[in-house]
Formats: C-alpha cells, structure tokens, sequence
C-alpha cells in the first residue's frame, strides 16, 4: 500500500502531538514535550505540520518554520520535529516529509534547510547525513 503526504487535518491534531511524545520517548530524553494537540492547532499561523497517512493511519509527521539566516541573507526551513512511527520505518515517509517540507518553503522563498538531531539519535544523524546534511559544531 503507498502512503500519502498532505497537510494535517485538524482532527490530527493530538495524533501528532503524541508522535512528538513519541519522538521524546523514543530517544530517551528526560524531557516531557507540553505540545497538546490543541497548542498545535493554536499555531498553526506559525508551525507548518505535513503528515504521511495510509489508510486513514498517520504513519509520520514533520513540524517546520521559515525562519531567516542573516548571514545568509536568505528565508529558510526549519525542522522543528520529524518523527515516523516505528512499523513505518524504511519505507521512505521520513525522506518524503522532508521532500515535502523542503518543497513547500522554496515555494515561499527558502533557500536552505535546517534542523538540529540529538545527540543521542545515531539512527536520525545517519538518516540525515544520507540526504546530505552537513554536521555544523560551531552551531550550539
């Protein structure tokens, strides 16, 4: 079955929310996201939120902002959050969402795209090495 990309539904909203839990769970972290799925609809003016559904099903989701690079002096993406749930993985919904992302902001002017991987998240530093991202140390 192929799996499509499409804006969030509202009624998705806590859905979402809980893949971002997921995502703090999954890495281990010792941090409690606070986004609820109605904070989530709240921001929409802000945050742009592309899913990857299957038969009704979310199978993943990215969370991204333009932002603005001075040194750039260009409009950018930013990966706020990218998360596929577990028995979706290898099956290219992260590569997708990002594509997707990515294409929606160089429609509205971005010319780059950044994110920030936890340290502890081996598997997604790789994922995002693969597509051709680049480790900046210098940013902290």
């Amino acid at each position: 079955m192929t799996f499509e990309i499409r804006n969030m539904q509202d009624n998705e909203a806590q859905v979402v929310a809980d893949m971002v839990h997921g995502l703090a769970r999954d890495l281990s972290l010792n941090i409690v996201p606070h986004l609820t799925g109605k904070i989530l609809l709240e921001s929409l003016d802000l945050v742009n939120v592309v899913v990857a559904a299957e038969q009704g099903k979310l199978l993943g989701a990215c969370l991204s902002l333009m932002t603005f690079s001075t040194f750039r002096a260009s409009k950018g993406v930013y990966v706020v959050d990218l998360f596929v749930a577990a028995a979706a993985r290898n099956r290219n919904v992260g590569e997708a969402l990002l594509r997707e992302t990515a294409r929606r902001g160089k429609v509205r002017g971005a010319k780059f795209v950044k994110l920030e991987v936890d340290v502890t998240n081996a598997g997604g530093a790789r994922f995002y090495e693969r597509l051709g991202f680049k480790k900046k140390l210098e940013d902290r």
